[in-house]
């Protein structure tokens, strides 16, 4: 089973996280070597899914299975951000070079959680592929692959959020597990 880094599952530690979580514009933690033991299934099979003007990718069962669901990942959330999550649902997916999502296929969502782990490697930034999570009325979130980084991102109903373009030239391909937490 894959752990918690212990640096982030400390009180002093979690009480700063709850605070920048909410006083940030649009809610977002980004956290480096978020697990200290990785449990990953990198041979899970990954089918392609595309609905063009949405969304051009692969996907399949999350990397890390059930840990998203397990008891110590859900009190990390519950003490990290002071939300109360309920697992809605969990999968892997891969963009390589031409593939891309958009932000309007979440037009019908309302208030979550997104949590995105980061497996990519070896990434150029010119290569594109940014997470990219936007809101009425406020700047745009521009987020970076880095590989072993936990994002977690408060989204309301109206936000949306999406892995951008990635290009043509690009050498590897971006590679997360994405998840989804209903807020109760």
């Amino acid at each position: 089973m894959s752990e918690i880094n212990f640096y982030y599952l400390e009180k002093p530690t979690l009480s700063n996280l709850n605070r920048i979580f909410e006083s940030a514009e649009i809610p977002f933690i980004r956290l480096s070597k978020f697990l200290s033991k990785v449990d990953s299934n990198m041979e899970v099979k990954l089918k392609r899914d595309e609905k063009i003007g949405f969304y051009k990718r692969n996907i399949g069962q999350a990397h890390l299975g059930d840990f998203w669901k397990s008891k110590d990942f859900l009190d990390f959330l519950k003490k990290g951000t002071g939300l109360n999550c309920q697992f809605r649902s969990s999968e892997g997916q891969s963009y390589g070079p031409g593939d891309y999502s958009l932000l309007h296929s979440e037009e019908f969502e309302g208030k979550r959680l997104v949590v995105v782990y980061d497996f990519t490697k070896k990434w150029d930034i010119e290569w594109g592929g940014h997470d990219i999570y936007t809101s009425p009325d406020k700047d745009p979130l521009i987020c970076n692959r880095d590989a072993g980084t936990l994002m977690l991102t408060r989204l309301n109903e109206g936000d949306y959020s999406c892995t951008r373009y990635v290009s043509l030239k690009s050498e590897s391909i971006v590679k997360f597990d994405k998840v989804i937490f209903d807020i109760k």
